[in-house]
């Protein structure tokens, strides 16, 4: 928060109890339940934030305006599952070569499909998914949901991954695949960009 809401006692939930995660976020109330407004210190974007995550500071990077890149981590309790997400922002001419971008994003999670391109208010986004087994016996498997959200209107993009796995590969957690993409693409839609 930049100085401008100071309550006595802040929510108590992940995001606000966390001093550094706090920093980043608009308000107190939720945008949508169980979603905070986070805004970016480079001023260039606000997306949705998870109430039961933090940001991890040792992972957080920043260069002026046109550049910065967070780690959020959380979970669901009482789900068994972990939750984690990357963003990374830039507003530079790159990000207009779209092919070079996706290739990046592609590397990062281990991605060898197609992607499907939407459009959200004023952004187009390029949408994948894909499952990476973490063990030789095939139980610890990990899913990604990512895109690159590019303004239409200026140089501005994001690389977004969300991943999420089960903590325990001992116990079982029922991770709802359509659940998890809907959540993902909830969290890019809501990214807006800020000249």
């Amino acid at each position: 928060m930049d100085g401008k809401e100071q309550p006595r006692k802040w929510p108590n939930t992940v995001a606000f109890q966390d001093e550094f995660t706090r920093k980043f976020l608009v308000s107190t109330k939720e945008v949508k339940d169980g979603y905070y407004l986070f805004k970016s210190k480079t001023g260039g974007y606000t997306m949705w934030f998870p109430k039961d995550a933090k940001i991890d500071h040792m992972f957080y990077e920043r260069h002026k305006k046109y550049y910065e890149s967070i780690h959020l981590g959380g979970g669901r309790e009482d789900e068994h599952i972990d939750d984690y997400v990357r963003v990374t922002y830039e507003d530079a001419k790159i990000t207009e070569n779209i092919d070079v971008n996706l290739e990046l994003l592609s590397t990062y999670v281990h991605y060898e499909g197609k992607y499907k391109k939407f459009n959200s208010s004023d952004n187009a986004i390029y949408f994948g998914k894909n499952k990476q087994t973490l063990s030789s016996k095939g139980s610890d498997e990990i899913y990604y949901f990512f895109g690159y959200i590019k303004s239409n209107h200026s140089h501005q993009a994001v690389r977004f991954i969300y991943a999420v796995k089960c903590k325990d590969v001992k116990h079982q957690c029922g991770i709802n695949m359509e659940q998890e993409e809907e959540r993902a693409k909830m969290l890019m839609k809501s990214i807006k960009f800020h000249p």
